[in-house]
């Protein structure tokens, strides 16, 4: 063995210790998988999933089992412990589920949440935290450096995305889920641009600050906004160095509000069927701005970062600029209600224009930013609310909403698969307890804010933590690991800073050992979903390609190795559809539905492998379970035939 391999460990009073690059470990478990997820379409899909949370959980048994001390406070402990229970919660509603298998597909994309936040917290000492920031805000810049880059140059960086109408959304797949990412990606580099140790840390960070916000503006999303002046608002609040952050937000985020109002003038990037030419043209122009722009807020970044600490400023300036910025916000408020009338008024006409259908933007999509339309959201998180109702001791279980909306939508809203609203959602799916549960993890992290916001870096992860929580009650973030891990990891972050004001103390050896296990068996566990989740995904790309053989092949694979979803059933009898094998088709299709006769496309599919008599009954059983498919005139015709 060599001399170098042993050096890898070193042992310190008769324990064996983490190498020395384990300072960097807390920013790679914080880069790696939110860099990784986002760039898989956000982690939305099962097969991106096991590839987070396997090696996140190793990293936690390591760290159980070779550092010499794990030490964790209370709010660390907390944390970390409701978010396995709440996982757990949902592993428990598979017992009644009325979808097992979603319900199971909610556990694996639990266990990433609950991978990334032990490995962070297990691996870190306090004086990391700042590095888990740091990795998070690289992952968040590299991801919406490419999605702006889409726009900007798409005849060099083209994403086609049938589904965007023209609105950022790629690589994360989802705009609503992007502008959030970009949101909290924003106060973490007005964080860094005030208080980073490093001026070059500080330029760097004013610079990022001139692409995320464009980004967030091309995905033309309101509620990212909202959820970005939200959190912005409750930095400064907590933030006992307040006026020094709100003058670094006024010096440093002139450059990138004047690239978002520039973005805005540009016709060719802001409507819709914009032919390609010309939306190059604009974007070259644009790009060019940009550049400069951030060129010009890294120097007055590294120029403030050197006045600061040349100038003392004294009290009297200070007590002058805490008033001009309170008249400014009172002329301001002033104005606006005499404008658009009192609060009241003002909370009357909000709601009366969420309840209204969105405005027509076919054109200019600068239109949506003026509207408070909910765009349907009213709707679904009535429809919720009755589930949860129905439901009301122990939910209808994990992943289950999509069945209860098809069975009720409305003619007048679009299909979707979540109720636009994290909270009402595991309400109805999970019951009291997992809300309860969920409460408890989400605002653990705002507990320990009364002594952590004194450290300069809590306040505003603080803030893109609070905008988290206020955009996902209001859309399916929790869907998308990537923008969750974001969030989840601003939370650990507090807690990490907060060690300095909350010693942590060390866990017992029998909980070390105890949890590693745990790590072990969950790492073992998502290890297998990985294989089953990638093998149906190959079955499915496989089929696509007019390769059956390769798709049935896969398909049986996937079905030993997720033997409870009837997915892998599916994916079979598809693929025997396209191989002209009809006979078999039909007996995977009915062993899927044997094992989920809740699930309209399963009877579809049987219909589409059966004639007459049995395909017409197949299509009823669809039409029950999804009355707004459209498949009544099938069924009719069904009938008919002899």
């Amino acid at each position: 063995m060599k001399v170098e391999a042993v050096r890898s460990f070193h042992v310190r009073e008769g324990k064996l210790e983490l190498p020395s690059a384990a300072p960097w470990l807390p920013a790679l478990a914080a880069f790696a998988p939110v860099l990784g997820l986002a760039a898989a379409q956000g982690g939305y899909f099962p097969a991106a999933w096991g590839w987070a949370s396997v090696p996140l959980f190793w990293a936690a048994a390591i760290a159980l089992l070779v550092r010499g001390q794990v030490r964790l406070n209370t709010y660390e402990r907390v944390f970390l412990t409701a978010l396995a229970v709440f996982v757990g919660w949902v592993a428990l509603t598979v017992a009644w589920s009325v979808a097992p298998a979603e319900s199971i597909l909610e556990i694996e994309r639990g266990l990433v949440y609950v991978a990334a936040v032990s490995a962070v917290l297990l691996v870190s000492r306090s004086r990391f935290a700042r590095r888990v920031l740091g990795g998070l805000l690289a992952a968040i810049s590299l991801i919406a450096t490419f999605s702006l880059l889409t726009r900007l140059v798409p005849d060099r960086v083209g994403v086609y995305d049938r589904s965007a109408v023209y609105r950022l959304a790629q690589p994360i797949g989802y705009w609503n889920g992007l502008g959030l990412f970009a949101g909290m990606g924003a106060l973490i580099a007005l964080g860094f641009a005030a208080r980073a140790r490093t001026t070059a840390a500080r330029a760097a960070s004013a610079a990022v600050l001139v692409v995320l916000l464009p980004t967030l503006y091309f995905t033309f999303g309101r509620a990212a906004w909202i959820a970005l002046a939200i959190g912005l608002a409750a930095a400064v609040a907590v933030d006992p160095r307040r006026l020094q952050l709100l003058a670094t937000l006024f010096i440093v985020g002139l450059a990138p509000a004047i690239a978002v109002l520039l973005a805005s003038q540009e016709t060719g990037l802001t409507h819709s069927g914009t032919p390609l030419a010309q939306a190059a043209h604009d974007g070259h122009r644009l790009a060019v701005i940009l550049a400069f722009l951030m060129i010009g807020n890294a120097a007055i970044a590294a120029g403030l970062a050197y006045v600061a600490l040349r100038v003392d400023v004294g009290p009297a300036t200070r007590r002058a600029f805490a008033i001009a910025v309170a008249l400014v916000l009172a002329v301001t408020a002033a104005a606006g209600f005499s404008r658009y009338g009192d609060p009241a008024t003002l909370a009357s006409k909000a709601y009366r224009s969420f309840k209204a259908p969105p405005p027509h933007a076919a054109g200019n999509l600068n239109r949506r930013l003026l509207s408070f339309s909910g765009n349907g959201r009213a709707d679904l998180w009535g429809l919720a609310w009755d589930d949860a109702r129905r439901h009301a001791a122990l939910g209808a279980g994990a992943g289950t909403y999509e069945r209860y909306f098809l069975a009720h939508q409305p003619s007048d809203v679009g299909r979707v698969r979540d109720a636009h609203g994290l909270y009402i959602e595991t309400l109805a799916e999970v019951g009291p307890v997992g809300l309860a549960l969920l409460i408890v993890v989400l605002l653990t992290p705002l507990g320990a804010l009364r002594r952590a916001r004194r450290h300069p870096l809590v306040p505003l992860a603080a803030g893109a933590y609070i905008a988290y929580l206020v955009h996902a009650g209001v859309d399916w973030d929790w869907e998308l690991p990537a923008v969750t891990l974001a969030g989840l990891l601003c939370g650990a972050s507090i807690l990490l800073f907060g060690r300095r004001w909350t010693p942590p103390r060390p866990l017992s050896f029998p909980t070390r050992l105890l949890g590693a296990v745990a790590a072990v068996a969950a790492a073992l566990f998502a290890a297998i979903a990985l294989l089953g989740n990638s093998a149906l995904s190959r079955s499915e790309t496989a089929r696509e390609q007019g390769k059956p053989a390769r798709a049935a092949a896969d398909a049986r694979r996937a079905r030993s190795l997720m033997p409870w979803s009837p997915r892998p059933w599916e994916a079979l009898g598809r693929a025997q559809v396209a191989a002209g094998l009809v006979p078999q088709a039909r007996l995977s299709f009915r062993k899927a539905i044997s094992m989920d006769r809740g699930d309209w496309r399963l009877w579809y599919d049987l219909a589409g492998a059966t004639t007459g008599p049995a395909e017409h009954r197949a299509l009823q059983h669809a039409v029950i379970l999804f009355p707004q498919s459209g498949l009544l005139p099938k069924a009719g015709k069904a009938r008919s035939r002899p």
